[in-house]
């Protein structure tokens, strides 16, 4: 019986083209669009300052970073406070105003257990579950050395 009779479509054997069908699901069906397999995107927006897009795979600082690099993030007073980028020098601390997220280790010296539950976080430890909404809280070393305080 010829391929074509039993209702498959006859595959090409030149030598310019492929020789095996093109790949579908395991019930025959076509393979799902490339989109699909893209983690949701999400909007983060700084207060006041502007926009960047975030996917749920990637840490906000970098999203915001992107968002600074394509002038997207406005009228911010200096540069975006970027450090060591996981969790530990406290540069990047931010508030979340709205929305949710979820968190990765960083350290305790830079954000309180209280502070977290306020809202308070660094923002290269977190990745956005939904559109969020934050402001940035600028580290000010105090008088005395090694004490820190928070400017909003």
């Amino acid at each position: 019986m010829d391929v074509a009779e039993a209702g498959s479509p006859a595959l090409r054997t030149d030598s310019h083209a492929p020789t095996s069908p093109p790949p579908t699901g395991t019930d025959g069906s076509a393979p799902p669009p490339v989109a699909a397999d893209r983690p949701p995107r999400f909007t983060v927006t700084v207060d006041g300052h502007g926009t960047a897009t975030a996917t749920s795979q990637e840490r906000v600082l970098v999203a915001l970073e992107r968002a600074q690099g394509f002038g997207r993030l406005k009228g911010l007073p200096r540069k975006l406070p970027v450090g060591c980028r996981r969790g530990g020098c406290g540069i990047c601390r931010v508030r979340v105003l709205e929305g949710d997220y979820r968190v990765t280790p960083m350290s305790r010296e830079h954000v309180s257990a209280e502070d977290q539950a306020e809202g308070v976080v660094l923002a290269c430890a977190i990745y956005a579950l939904t559109d969020l909404t934050l402001r940035l809280e600028t580290p000010v070393v105090g008088k005395a050395k090694g004490q820190t305080a928070t400017k909003s």
